[in-house]
């Protein structure tokens, strides 16, 4: 069970509704929408019904992200140019082109971790995915073409990714990508996708690496665990004043980069690291590298890794001689019920922290019933990223409405190569995270770190984001 605090942030509760005021508020200040500001320059008579025919979701959407791609970047001349394209006109050069023909899907790629070992949570980013679909086909999808989601199996791992991005890469028909799950299998996915040139959006790898300014295809909506190991080095030296702490890792790309911020934080705030240890996934006992652990003394042991291998070093502490009332910390990775069934009664007064969205309650709560009625079950139940599951694939959608254009047989026309750039000119887009910006390097998160302790088998939060 999860327990968070509503935030005094006030959020629009609909989502279409929201889109039309903003419509209707734009073009009073003589700002049309983006995509319909296009045809507009094209042909000032077919104005409304351009609009009314094509764009009455989308571009309302893009009102909210405020993709300025042709309003911002280009000189008046160039804009001229561009409006000069109309949704009826065929590109003459197809190459890096996805032709979706009529009665045709518009397909997202999605690297979700189905196994390894964190399939709820790889099941729950999916799931959030396809409630993104869905809501998208209910408002009419784009030109009348509908939005399919590919998903496959990154299972949390390198080498599965880089089979996943293979995957992707060859099939033509693949517009864009949400995913990968973990860091790992994001590596594995990087390097087929910036190739293929085929863009994606990541909801939960959270490794600094995976953003920079040499893979112009790499975006993600998750913060970076930057910020999650200096946050949780602050909580533990700051606010518990502990100053001797064990790190340990799983070896991951995710454990053992959040586990170093964490081990260059604490020691930089002034902090001693009493040892820093590596373990492996899939690994049961970890009795001997605790006991080795435990001979330096820690006041606090920081884990850097996944649920069960958390849970189960937060239950051993409880064996291990000088550990037992060592506190415990491990990052969001752990933030599941599958880390409170491993640890069983230990997790009691264990800490674990979440990169957080700027939660809107209302759009959530929205979410929340729509998940609950297509999958029997709550979305905290399983994991904590489907919100930014659910962005990351609308902001897609969104980027992909700003580029698309349609030919005279009547086939949707998407620019991958273009899609690149829409993506990263994301300013302000109104998420179940919270307001989305993407920066030069493809850093789109919103939100902050947030603080949780288990309490009477629950975690509540104690500090952080949202309780300022």
């Amino acid at each position: 069970m999860i327990k968070k605090p509503a935030f005094p942030k006030e959020h629009r509760a609909l989502r279409v509704p929201l889109f039309q005021n903003l419509c209707q508020a734009d073009s009073k200040t003589k700002r049309p929408c983006r995509i319909a500001e296009k045809s507009h320059a094209a042909n000032e008579s077919s104005k409304e019904a351009t609009v009314t025919k094509r764009f009455t979701f989308f571009c309302l959407l893009l009102i909210a992200a405020l993709v300025l791609i042709a309003c911002t970047t280009a000189a008046p001349a160039e804009e001229a140019a561009v409006g000069q394209a109309s949704m009826e006109e065929a590109p003459a050069e197809m190459s890096g082109k996805v032709v979706v023909e009529a009665g045709g899907m518009i397909r997202i790629g999605g690297s979700f971790a189905l196994t390894g070992p964190i399939p709820t949570l790889g099941l729950d980013i999916r799931q959030g995915a396809e409630l993104a679909i869905d809501d998208l086909n209910a408002a009419g999808g784009l030109e009348g073409f509908m939005f399919e989601l590919v998903a496959e199996d990154g299972a949390c791992d390198g080498t599965q990714g880089t089979n996943v991005g293979n995957k992707f890469a060859s099939d033509e028909t693949i517009v864009s990508v949400t995913g990968g799950t973990c860091s790992g299998e994001t590596f594995g996915l990087m390097p087929i996708l910036q190739e293929a040139r085929i863009p994606f959006v990541s909801p939960s790898a959270t490794n600094p690496d995976i953003t920079s300014s040499n893979c112009d295809v790499c975006n993600r909506v998750a913060l970076s665990d930057a910020l999650q190991g200096a946050t949780d080095a602050r909580y533990v030296f700051s606010d518990l004043g502990l100053t001797k702490v064990a790190v340990v890792h799983d070896n991951s790309d995710y454990g053992k980069g959040v586990a170093e911020v964490f081990q260059n934080s604490i020691g930089g705030l002034g902090g001693d690291v009493t040892s820093f240890e590596g373990v492996q996934v899939g690994d049961t006992d970890f009795r001997a590298m605790l006991a080795r652990v435990g001979a330096g003394g820690p006041e606090a042991i920081f884990f850097g890794g996944y649920a069960t291998e958390a849970g189960l070093i937060a239950q051993q502490m409880t064996e291990t001689p000088g550990l037992e009332d060592t506190v415990f910390m491990s990052v969001d990775g752990a933030f599941t019920q599958q880390y409170l069934q491993a640890a069983g009664d230990a997790a009691e007064g264990t800490f674990i922290s979440l990169l957080a969205g700027d939660d809107s309650e209302a759009l959530n709560a929205e979410f929340d019933a729509k998940y609950i009625e297509k999958f029997g079950v709550s979305p905290d139940e399983l994991g904590a990223f489907h919100s930014q599951s659910y962005d990351s694939v609308m902001l897609i959608a969104a980027a992909i409405a700003a580029v698309a254009s349609v030919d005279d047989s009547g086939s949707l026309i998407i620019d991958r190569e273009a899609l690149v750039s829409a993506i990263r000119a994301v300013d302000a887009f109104d998420g179940l995270t919270g307001t989305i910006r993407c920066d030069s390097i493809g850093e789109c998160g919103a939100g902050g770190v947030q603080i949780y302790q288990v309490t009477d088998g629950a975690f509540v939060q104690v500090s952080g984001f949202g309780m300022e």
